[in-house]
This record gives structure tokens, C-alpha cells and sequence, in this order.
């Protein structure tokens, strides 16, 4: 599971292996970070869609965000954004412009 061959893991002391353990942990931690983010930007595309769904003044993004030209949102900008979103959509409903 660390990476090394059989061979070389009989040849080896247990602190000679920490370094391979030390490597694996950080391969899993890099895999952990990228699934996070995955998660993340399907959670910011839905939020997206669903905006673009409720609100008139949104529009669903037409090229991924990587590609987007421009400064990246941070993620409280984001969030920020999906709030002026809720409180467009509830004003609309406050106002009849929108029904159930």
C-alpha cells in the first residue's frame, strides 16, 4: 500500500520505512483535498443553477469557472453572492412577481 516492493520492504527497518508511510499519508491527504474540492464546485454549480432558476438577473455560467476571465470569487464572495440571490428571490415572492 506505501509504494514499496517487496524486496525492498524486507531489507528495511520499520524507522526506515517511515518515510514511505510519511509519503502515502500525503498522497491520501492530496486525494482527500481534491475530492473536497470536487464536492465543492458541484455544490457551487448547483448553487448556480438553482440561482439561475429563481432569480431573473442570474444567468448559469457559460464556461467553467477555471476559465472564466477575471479574478476568482473567494469563497465567502460566493457565498455573498448566492445570499443577494435568496434575498432577490424572497423579495420577488414578498412582492406576487413570483408565485409557488
Amino acid at each position: 500500500m506505501m509504494h514499496v516492493s517487496y524486496e525492498v520492504f524486507w531489507t528495511l527497518n520499520p524507522r526506515k520505512l517511515k518515510p514511505f508511510q510519511k509519503a502515502y499519508e500525503m498522497e491520501l491527504e492530496s486525494r482527500q483535498n481534491a475530492k473536497n474540492l470536487e464536492a465543492w464546485l458541484y455544490g457551487l454549480y448547483n448553487q448556480n443553477a438553482i440561482a439561475s432558476v429563481l432569480c431573473k438577473n442570474s444567468k448559469y455560467p457559460s464556461k467553467p469557472f477555471q476559465m472564466m476571465n477575471g479574478r476568482k470569487k473567494t469563497v465567502q464572495e460566493e457565498g455573498m453572492d448566492f445570499e443577494r440571490y435568496v434575498r432577490q428571490f424572497n423579495a420577488m415572492r414578498k412582492n406576487k412577481t413570483i408565485t409557488n
